[in-house]
């Protein structure tokens, strides 16, 4: 199984931080939320290879985190997209069919796609064994009672086996409390279905659009966990986790 790792934004809800450092590459509880990520996915055995997509703003510095991670950890091999700003970006779906491309990477087995502005409580790889299990795309959902935050975010339904039955980005009218974090493991075949996706025209940026687009297309299952997920998507919000972690 290959991961693709999505650091291809600018995060400019972030500015001033992130007017010259990426977002994935701010520092949480004495490591990056980068790192966050990748420690929690590479003692899985499933996992052989790391491809983390950028922008060519950031991927300097992301060459350099790369290189100087500790001895022993998993190697992970920086793309850059090209792009040199918001306004030309690829989009997060943009960014995962150029990664495809340029690792060379089929769909013949799973992926595992995630995000890098996030830090799970849960474990995040339990969704790769849920995937092997029912031969399916797999997500994480958790619920989420704020309405206003509901519909800033994917949201789904499921029946009561798990399966995704709508998956819905961003609704003024958000059909459950079940909100999916950008952790997605594809099964065999699925993730081709991104070159048919941006093919049709449709929205590149998130990739919630795209998993909408999948949902009635493929079949996805979700944990239902009730830990928490920190998105550090604004200021705001990473200056309460870096608080809440002990580290600003």
């Amino acid at each position: 199984m290959d991961v693709i790792l999505l650091a291809g934004g600018y995060a400019t809800r972030l500015y001033p931080l992130t007017k010259d450092r990426p977002k994935a590459l701010l520092p949480v509880a004495g490591k990056t939320i980068l790192d966050h990520n990748i420690e929690a996915l590479q003692t899985h055995g499933d996992i052989k290879n790391f491809y983390l997509v950028t922008n060519e703003r950031f991927a300097g510095q992301f060459r350099r985190w790369a290189g100087s991670r500790p001895p022993g950890s998993r190697p992970v091999e920086i793309l850059s997209d090209g792009t040199d700003s918001n306004e030309n970006r690829l989009g997060a779906v943009g960014d995962i069919k150029f990664a495809l491309d340029a690792a060379g990477i089929d769909g013949s087995g799973f992926l595992y796609v995630a995000g890098t502005d996030n830090i799970a409580d849960f474990d995040i790889t339990a969704a790769i064994d849920l995937a092997r299990e029912r031969r399916a795309s797999a997500v994480f959902a958790y619920r989420l009672k704020d309405r206003a935050e509901l519909r800033r975010k994917g949201v789904v339904t499921v029946d009561g086996e798990g399966r995704v039955l709508r998956f819905v980005e961003k609704s003024a009218r958000p059909p459950s409390d079940l909100v999916v974090p950008p952790y997605y493991v594809f099964a065999p075949g699925a993730i081709d279905a991104v070159h048919t996706y941006l093919e049709e025209g449709n929205d590149p940026d998130a990739p919630g659009h795209f998993m909408a687009w999948l949902a009635p297309r493929s079949r996805i299952f979700a944990i239902i966990t009730d830990e928490r997920v920190r998105d550090i998507g604004t200021l705001a919000a990473y200056r309460a986790v870096a608080e809440e972690c002990g580290t600003i």
